[in-house]
């Protein structure tokens, strides 16, 4: 009996140093993949570091000055070129082309009155019936004299 207690007492101690050590190995590749991680990600901020530069020498106001005289043909800005802003012309009314054609073609009773500038018909407006006969609307009579 004694020498099985020793069997599964020596066979707990090889497990657990078989637990130990995988742990140990486990954390040592995962710490060098951290550090390989923490390495990337320094050559990248460097880098970064070094196109932000570029970008700063390339954005120079002096070279995009030489640039823009050799390869463009701007003008220098006239002083008939400034307006006050009393002298532009006040903005064009904004229009709803397509209902203004509905309107005319006289489709406009069939369809909600959403347009540019209003807000939506609200919901207790009433619908038309989709069954119903289409007929245009009648203009009023003008009252009858007695004769």
């Amino acid at each position: 009996m004694i020498k099985f207690f020793h069997v599964v007492a020596i066979g707990g101690l090889i497990a657990s140093a078989t637990y130990a050590y995988t742990i140990k190995y486990e954390t040592l590749y995962h710490g060098e993949q951290l550090a390989k991680l923490k390495q990337r990600s320094q050559k990248e901020r460097e880098a970064i570091a070094v196109l932000k530069a570029e970008w700063q020498h390339l954005n120079r106001p002096d070279r995009l000055q030489m640039l823009s005289e050799r390869h463009l043909a701007l003008q220098p800005l006239a002083a008939t070129q400034l307006v006050r802003f009393s002298d532009i012309p006040a903005r064009a009314p904004k229009v709803d082309d397509i209902g203004r054609k509905l309107e005319a073609l006289g489709l406009s009773d069939d369809l909600p009155t959403a347009s540019i500038g209003r807000p939506a018909a609200s919901a207790t407006t009433a619908q038309p019936v989709r069954n119903a006969p289409q007929t245009a609307p009648q203009p009023p009579r003008p009252p009858q004299r007695p004769q």
